[in-house]
């Protein structure tokens, strides 16, 4: 299901976003590391292959 797009500011998580609920590695994201928008970087391989 898709989801406001978000990233991660932690500096060793990829520089991808996310914008699917059941993406594996965008939920290992802690809430405090977690930052609204696509922060300029490409869209996570997970939810490229979730959203089809």
């Amino acid at each position: 299901m898709k989801i406001a797009e978000f990233h991660s500011i932690n500096p060793t998580d990829p520089d991808v976003y996310h914008d699917e609920s059941t993406c594996g590695p965008g939920q290992q994201i802690p809430s405090y590391n977690k930052r609204p928008g696509t922060g300029g970087y490409r869209k996570c391989k997970d939810c490229i292959r979730i959203s089809g």
